[in-house]
C-alpha cells in the first residue's frame, strides 16, 4: 500500500511537471528582440524576467558590448522602490559587478508594470490542471471498479452465473425460486463518470492562462456559440494583456538605446501575431495615447 502510494505521488508530481514546462515554453516565446548583442542569451533574459519580474542591461567595462543579467539590490531603493545601485551576477562563473543608478549604469526592465513575475501563476495553473488530469485518470480508471453484491450464501453460485450473464450480454430470466430478489444488492456501484466535465474544467483552466499570456482561447469549447460582443471582449482583454508586457519591454529598449546609441527592438512572436491575426500596431495602439508621450531615457515609474 505504501509502495502504491508513493508511485501515485510520484505521478501526480510529474503530470504537475508537464503542464509546468508547457506553459513555460508558451510564455517565454511570446516576444522577441532584434538588434541585441548576440552573445545575450535570451532565453536567459525572458526566464529571468518570468521568475523575477526584471533583469538588468548594462554596458561591459572591458568590451562596451550590452549585456543582461540578473541582479541584486544594493544599498537603499529611491522614493518610488527603485534600486539606486545593483550588484550584477551571472548564473556560473565568477563574474560581479556593482552598478550605480546616478551613473545612469544600467536600465532594469521589467516583465509588467506590476514588476511582478508570472511565475506563480504559471505554478498555480499548473498545479490546477494537474490535479484536474489526475482526478480524470482516476474517474476513468474508477469506471473499472469491480461490483459487490450482497445475497445469502445459498445463493451465491445463482448470482454469480447471472453476472456472468450480464457480463457476456446474454440475457436472463429470473424465477423466484432461483433468487430472491429483495434478499440481493448491489453494495458498490462504478464511480459516475465526469471525465468529460472535468476535461472541460481543465480546458477553462488552460484558456485563463493563455489569455493571461495573451494568446487567443478560442480553443476552449463552449455549448453555446459565441456572440460578436464575447469574441471582441475576449480580443481586448487578450490585447490588454499583452500590451502590459510589451509597454515595459519597449521602455527599457527605449532607455537601452538612448544611453548606448543602440538600435535594440521588441518585437511580438511571429507566430503570436499570426494566431491572433492582428499586426503589432494593434497592441502598441491599445494603450491610451498619453503613455506614448513618455520621455526616452527617463527612469520606468
Amino acid at each position: 500500500m505504501k509502495r502504491k502510494t508513493v508511485n501515485s505521488q510520484l505521478y501526480n508530481y510529474k503530470t504537475y511537471l508537464n503542464y509546468r514546462d508547457k506553459m513555460l515554453m508558451l510564455a517565454l516565446n511570446v516576444f522577441q528582440f532584434k538588434n541585441i548583442n548576440p552573445f545575450i542569451d535570451m532565453s536567459v533574459v525572458n526566464t529571468e524576467l518570468l521568475t523575477t519580474g526584471s533583469i538588468a542591461f548594462f554596458q561591459d567595462d572591458v568590451t562596451k558590448e550590452l549585456l543582461a543579467l540578473p541582479y541584486i539590490n544594493v544599498g537603499a531603493l529611491d522614493f518610488y522602490g527603485r534600486p539606486r545601485a545593483i550588484m550584477v551576477r551571472p548564473f556560473f562563473g565568477s563574474y560581479n559587478r556593482t552598478l550605480y543608478k546616478e551613473r545612469g549604469e544600467f536600465v532594469i526592465m521589467y516583465d509588467n508594470e506590476a514588476r511582478l513575475p508570472l511565475y506563480p501563476q504559471i505554478v498555480e495553473g499548473a498545479e490546477r490542471m494537474a490535479l484536474i488530469k489526475r482526478t480524470i485518470d482516476i474517474n476513468i480508471s474508477n469506471q473499472m471498479t469491480n461490483r459487490w453484491w450482497k445475497t445469502t450464501e445459498e445463493k451465491e453460485r445463482t448470482l454469480r452465473n447471472i453476472l456472468e450473464q450480464v457480463d457476456s450480454k446474454v440475457d436472463t430470466i429470473i424465477t423466484y425460486d432461483d433468487l430472491d430478489l429483495d434478499e440481493t444488492q448491489q453494495i458498490l456501484n462504478p464511480a459516475p463518470f465526469v471525465a468529460d466535465k472535468l476535461n472541460e474544467a481543465k480546458h477553462e483552466e488552460w484558456a485563463e492562462f493563455l489569455e493571461v499570456i495573451g494568446v487567443t482561447s478560442l480553443a476552449v469549447n463552449k455549448k453555446e456559440r459565441l456572440i460578436t460582443d464575447e469574441v471582441e471582449s475576449n480580443n481586448h482583454l487578450i490585447n490588454y494583456y499583452l500590451n502590459c508586457f510589451y509597454k515595459t519591454r519597449k521602455k527599457a529598449c527605449d532607455d537601452i538605446n538612448f544611453k548606448y546609441g543602440l538600435d535594440v527592438e521588441i518585437k511580438l512572436n511571429k507566430d503570436v501575431l499570426d494566431l491572433l491575426k492582428i499586426t503589432e500596431n494593434d497592441i502598441i495602439n491599445y494603450d491610451n495615447s498619453d503613455d506614448t508621450n513618455v520621455n526616452v531615457g527617463d527612469d520606468y515609474e
